[in-house]
């Protein structure tokens, strides 16, 4: 079964997503709470933003290929939501993100069994 590149490229984002904005929880609170440490705490609030604005693009790049050769939206519909929430919430809602990372993994890097998949990247 052939699946698309960079919807593969986005479960992995995906994934490694989830890990960040769970350790961010952690980490945010433990550097906030800490003398001199203001630095470090913007550094990887500023890191974690860029890593979702990033994030954000590959699933719209994903899914307006997936939409192309039909494939379910509903994976790459999730990513942007979740990475939207982190985005524009940061760890406030940073347990919601990572719920719908982890869903968007889950639908992003499941096997689609569609044949005009297989028909298109024959053709190219």
């Amino acid at each position: 079964m052939k699946r698309l590149k960079i919807n593969i490229v986005a479960g992995i984002i995906d994934i490694v997503g989830t890990f960040l904005y769970f350790f961010s929880l952690f980490l945010i609170g433990t550097f906030s709470g800490a003398e001199g440490a203001s630095d470090s705490t913007e550094f990887l609030m500023t890191f974690l933003l860029i890593f979702s604005i990033i994030a954000i693009v590959f699933h719209i790049v994903a899914l307006i290929q997936s939409k192309k050769v039909h494939i379910r939206l509903i994976g790459n519909s999730f990513g942007i939501i979740g990475h939207g929430i982190y985005l524009i919430c940061g760890t406030f809602l940073g347990w919601l993100a990572m719920i719908f990372t982890v869903l968007s993994a889950v639908f992003v890097l499941k096997d689609n069994h569609y044949s005009i998949l297989d028909t298109i990247v024959k053709e190219n």
